[in-house]
């Protein structure tokens, strides 16, 4: 089917989706009613099957383009670097910078492990960290899945730029398997590991994958696609609602709950690639929710930091009835924080992020000898 490489709107609103989750997630309390469902394993899994089918489709894509000689793996492989750490790498070292300044010249503590052991947040190895200490007191613990992107940013490419495209889906199958494969080793090694390795991540990321080969390199229709899209949301659901009802520590959830949500996210992420209609047409094409998908990043990266540094710094020096206000209720004290988080993420997008996106223009995906290069898939849709 052919899809072109362009701006899918409803996707934003579903990175919307994802990143309120892992805010509600970490803002309110574990046992209170708002946390019933895992928010926090739904926004993450929810991002990296995003980030597989699209990294994918464009991977996907890139080789096409080298199977036809019109570019160079050289040139695609880098090309895809320098837009992915054009996006990433500005906003993650500068809030690194941002808690360093803060504690040096400031003299303001913030509780996270970067002090001591700096080189795991700055080299993208922090999951594995993470996972060996299970701080998740660490006002940077969310970071763990930015690492986890980050190395499937770096070696995910060299496997789909150099195998033959009629290859793709098999090692998108083989992600999905060594993800399952992994998590159950895992579950049954008993070694109280969060599983937060990238490893223990590529089923989310392998569902992705198959679906941007069906939008890129297969012959299947678009009602075809949409109905495997419904069977695998089937499939999610009838293991969700069991590993919503068994013990959290059970290896049926340990090794099934990520699979399930990552089968369940995958129909919406399909569906807002084609364009949802009705009621989830109307919802994902809230002009609201594309504008926090958009700024999603800074959201994700600050979130943390809000309730626990920013807002009471500032309410310090704020009159007291104020102060008093706004502290009075959870309801209004998290308000506050959410209006002051998508302010501060607002001016990160306009004022620092899209002065590093911008240059994407440089390296763009369908620059070729000089020439604009169609970003369609190879197959027509039937």
């Amino acid at each position: 089917m052919e899809v072109k490489t362009s701006y899918f709107r409803q996707i934003d609103s579903l990175r919307a989706y994802a990143v309120l989750s892992v805010i509600i997630f970490h803002w309110f309390a574990k046992d209170s009613w708002i946390n019933k469902l895992p928010n926090g394993s739904i926004g993450v899994t929810l991002f990296f099957v995003i980030s597989g089918f699209l990294v994918s489709r464009i991977l996907m894509i890139a080789r096409n383009r080298i199977e036809n000689n019109e570019r160079s793996f050289r040139e695609e492989y880098r090309d895809f670097l320098v837009r992915r750490a054009l996006r990433i790498f500005p906003l993650y070292y500068g809030i690194l910078f941002g808690v360093y300044a803060l504690n040096k010249f400031a003299h303001i503590r913030i509780e996270t492990d970067f002090f001591e052991h700096p080189l795991y947040y700055l080299f993208y190895l922090y999951n594995h960290y993470l996972d060996s200490t299970g701080n998740w007191q660490d006002l940077l613990s969310p970071f763990w899945s930015l690492s986890v992107e980050e190395q499937f940013y770096i070696v995910w490419p060299l496997l789909l730029l150099l195998i033959p495209a009629k290859h793709q889906p098999y090692l998108a199958l083989a992600a999905i398997a060594v993800g399952l494969v992994s998590r159950v080793i895992l579950a049954l090694s008993a070694t109280g590991s969060d599983g937060l390795a990238t490893i223990y991540c590529l089923d989310a990321f392998g569902i992705g994958a198959v679906f941007a080969y069906l939008f890129t390199n297969s012959r299947d229709t678009v009602e075809s696609v949409d109905k495997r899209s419904k069977q695998l949301l089937v499939i999610g659901l009838l293991l969700f609602i069991p590993c919503q009802l068994m013990d959290p520590q059970s290896w049926f959830v340990l090794v099934f709950k990520r699979f399930s949500i990552a089968a369940i996210s995958m129909y919406f992420v399909c569906g807002a690639s084609l364009g949802f209609k009705g009621i989830f047409g109307r919802i994902l094409n809230s002009p609201v929710l594309i504008y926090i998908g958009k700024i999603s990043y800074g959201l994700y990266v600050f979130h943390m930091l809000i309730p626990s540094v920013f807002v009471p710094r500032l309410l310090a020096y704020a009159p007291t009835r104020i102060s008093q206000f706004i502290t009075s209720s959870q309801a209004i004290y998290v308000s506050f924080c959410f209006v002051f988080l998508m302010v501060l993420a607002s001016l990160s997008w306009y004022l620092f992020e899209k002065r590093f996106t911008d240059l994407k223009k440089y390296f763009d995906y369908k620059r070729a000898s000089g020439n604009e290069i169609s970003s369609t898939s190879r197959v027509p849709v039937k």
